[in-house]
């Protein structure tokens, strides 16, 4: 597998990930704090409770990308040595690799384009491929905010 450029270039991985934050609402900023406002609009947004808009993470988006290639691939572009401290970021944010968006993204944040079924954790189903396919024609990131 040849890995996605935005997990070993910070450059190109925070360019995709400012664009999500501006357009697609990608947050929370810190997820480890409350930010109740964060997720009353979110829950707006998908007409639920502020309950349910919480479970709807990116950790469990089908767009969320976690197989044993991808983590490969995120931990080498965070830290080429075995035994430096990759694993502990990469644990601590609980990384994979937003395929709808092309960055890395942290598990506990969300975006208004979560999808229901993931993580993937193993090789993409065809099915899966084309659902993902469908959603990013979706959303055209050359005609958003920069």
């Amino acid at each position: 597998m040849k890995c996605p450029i935005a997990t070993y270039d910070i450059k190109a991985n925070l360019k995709a990930r400012d664009w999500a934050f501006k357009n697609v609402g990608y947050g929370p900023a810190n997820p480890d704090e409350d930010n109740v406002d964060f997720w009353m609009k979110k829950a707006d947004e998908w007409q639920t409770d502020v309950e349910e808009a919480q479970t709807m993470r990116c950790g469990n988006c089908a767009a969320f990308i976690q197989t044993p290639e991808m983590e490969a691939c995120i931990l080498k572009g965070i830290d080429e040595e075995t035994d430096g401290y990759a694993k502990d970021v990469q644990g601590a944010a609980n990384l994979g690799y937003c395929e709808l968006f092309d960055f890395k993204c942290a598990g506990n944040r969300t975006c208004s384009a979560w999808l229901s079924g993931g993580p993937i954790t193993k090789k993409m189903t065809k099915n899966q491929s084309n659902m993902l396919m469908m959603a990013k024609t979706e959303y055209d990131m050359e005609d958003e905010v920069d």
